[in-house]
């Protein structure tokens, strides 16, 4: 290693740490919000009943930091991380099964610094994980996680589009923001964490008061990026003492199709959704995170292998570096 190069040292702190911090997938971006384009009265909507559709997909991913890196580049030190993804659909066609599983790994650095592909062996040295570079702008500690995100969230909205143009819906976990007009289907996004207000306090009223399988009438969020028609609906019931807005998640459709398409899928997602809901004693996310969800979310987590052997390859293959 000359003395140009970067070097990569780990963060001495378990990558667990700040594992918790959320990042805003639905962005800050200024948007203007139209609750009319349905009706002019601001009710709660309960479809009727209606067969359900012959295949469903519901498409999501799992992210995990292997470990966190200081690189020192040129003298400065520049936030980063190894990472691993994965990315599934549940397809549910009478029955729901896993499938289409796959599995990325990234080493991510900020400042605009692109690191070389980083290689670790595992095991007996006959396998080994691969971790492919990614370059933030941005050189803060924040920077490293937004760009694993990134990684995932578009390895999700392809596997969406792929899967639209062979099933009737996909429901993908997660806001729209990383799919294109390539979808030749409908493609709904899933959110279920409530981060952002997009109702007036008169229209969030409403939410409280939302039976389960009933949802809002739709609003038109014109955001800078493509406009998206949204909705929010209640998918199951907490417990007394739980959060009035137990159960609530909004869902976004594009808004190329026209109304009539986002009233459809707003109404299909109303009559199927809740019977997806997950409870307490399976789910800590009870009931938002849909049960064919919480499978995948298993499956995948499996296929990422096991955190502290990855860690341990990691080590080792620097331990190797210092001592070279």
């Amino acid at each position: 290693m000359t003395s140009r190069e970067p070097r990569i040292r780990l963060d001495p702190w378990a990558a667990e740490y700040e594992g918790a911090i959320q990042i805003g997938d639905e962005g800050q971006e200024p948007a203007r919000v139209d609750t009319g384009v349905e009706t002019a009265t601001w009710a709660g909507v309960r479809p009727a009943a209606a067969p359900p559709p012959r295949r469903m997909a519901f498409v999501d991913g799992v992210r995990r930091i292997e470990h966190r890196l200081l690189v020192d580049s040129g003298g400065s030190t520049v936030f980063g991380l190894l990472g691993s993804y994965g990315v599934g659909a549940a397809v549910v066609a009478g029955v729901a099964r896993v499938a289409h599983e796959t599995i990325g790994r990234v080493a991510v650095t900020g400042g605009g610094l692109r690191l070389d592909p980083f290689s670790a062996s595992v095991g007996d040295g006959r396998a080994g994980v691969v971790f492919d570079p990614v370059a933030e702008a941005e050189n803060t500690p924040a920077a490293p996680v937004e760009g694993l995100q990134r990684s995932m969230r578009a390895g999700e909205a392809g596997l969406a589009e792929r899967l639209a143009a062979e099933v009737d819906v996909v429901f993908l976990d997660g806001p729209l923001s990383y799919v294109t007009a390539a979808a030749r289907g409908p493609v709904v996004g899933f959110i279920k964490r409530l981060l952002r207000t997009y109702l007036d306090p008169d229209r969030a009223a409403l939410l409280p008061r939302l039976g389960v399988g009933e949802r809002t009438p739709l609003f038109l969020v014109e955001a800078a990026r493509e406009p998206r028609y949204s909705w929010y609906l209640r998918i199951g019931a907490g417990r007394a003492i739980d959060s009035t807005l137990t159960g609530v998640v909004r869902l976004e459709a594009p808004s190329g199709p026209g109304l009539e398409a986002a009233r459809d899928l707003a109404d299909l997602s109303a009559a199927q959704l809740p019977r997806f809901a997950s409870d307490a004693s399976r789910d800590p996310r009870a009931p938002q995170n849909l049960l064919p969800i919480g499978a995948l979310e298993a499956r995948l987590k499996h296929l990422l292998g096991d955190h502290a052997v990855v860690r341990r390859a990691i080590e080792a293959r620097l331990h190797e570096e210092v001592a070279a």
